[in-house]
């Protein structure tokens, strides 16, 4: 069984249990669309292992059992090796809406500000994140008509983008992107422009790109050209890793020239600037990758 997600963002949960980061939530949701957790509460997601990834509004996921409130869900397009149909974990059944979509081949039109409202035949509105996908349905002369797990709604074309539209440079383009974020809070397994972690950082800047490199840093790695530092480009990914480099890969950050990244760099920070040469990360760059 496939659904969609129906809120603007949801976490994808270790376990199937309330806890008080999550009954928060659930009473933000009463006022919001798109929840940007307090930053006691994104120390708690970290400190506590309580969440794994993201998901944005209309995601697709397979249900694979429900037990109570809660789904069992696996995210095809967040790649992982954890399950080979994709990243695994729970959700509460609420946060999700009937689909008879099996898969997301058609074409999208990808959100590329931070955050826009979508507006319902109804006249209600929606606040949805950057990354957010919608399929078209017709065109109007400022905005889009969009198919959303609520009906069909309007965007407006100046925040969209077609996911797969050619780029002259997607790395550039990843890159003007990413710059809009700076001094965005951190949050642990965060995909959505209410905070990112740092892997969900390049994870959904690509995505809207329409390249899927993988959820988490370890496998993003893998990914992608090879190339040496020294031929970095704007938009290429660096990876860290403990041990000078040696050990297991436990960050990425997006290049932006002259030897500086921009990255979501750990919880209780948030999106800054890093020059490379004599920062902590200089000695644990290892692996630069190309998406193209």
């Amino acid at each position: 069984m496939n659904k969609l997600v129906g809120r603007s963002n949801a976490f994808l949960w270790r376990k199937n249990e309330m806890n008080p980061v999550l009954a928060n939530i659930i009473k933000a949701r009463q006022t919001s669309d798109l929840i940007q957790v307090t930053k006691e509460d994104a120390m708690k997601l970290y400190d506590d292992s309580l969440v794994d990834s993201d998901l944005l509004y209309n995601d697709l996921v397979i249900v694979d059992k429900i037990e109570g409130d809660w789904a069992k869900v696996i995210v095809p397009s967040q790649h992982s090796f954890l399950d080979k149909r994709g990243y695994p974990g729970w959700m509460l059944l609420e946060d999700l809406a009937d689909t008879d979509k099996t898969t997301e081949q058609d074409e999208k039109l990808a959100v590329v500000v931070p955050k826009t409202k979508i507006t319902y035949e109804n006249g209600a509105t929606r606040e949805v994140s950057f990354g957010t996908l919608f399929s078209k349905i017709a065109e109007e002369e400022n905005s889009y008509k969009v198919e959303t797990p609520h009906g069909q709604a309007t965007i407006s074309r100046a925040h969209v983008a077609l996911q797969n539209e050619p780029r002259a440079n997607i790395g550039v383009d990843v890159v003007q992107m990413a710059l809009q974020f700076l001094d965005l809070p951190y949050v642990w397994a965060g995909i959505s422009s209410a905070g990112f972690d740092c892997s969900g950082f390049a994870f959904t800047l690509y995505r809207t790109c329409g390249k899927y490199i993988g959820r988490d840093a370890t496998e993003q790695s893998f990914a992608g050209e090879k190339i040496a530092y020294a031929d970095a480009e704007p938009g290429d990914l660096l990876f860290f890793a403990y041990e000078e480099g040696k050990g297991e890969v436990h960050h990425v950050g997006v290049y932006i020239g002259n030897d500086e990244m921009v990255h979501s760099q750990t919880p209780g920070s948030k999106v800054i600037l890093t020059k490379i040469t004599g920062s902590k990360y200089e000695p644990e760059l290892c692996v630069t990758s190309r998406h193209r």
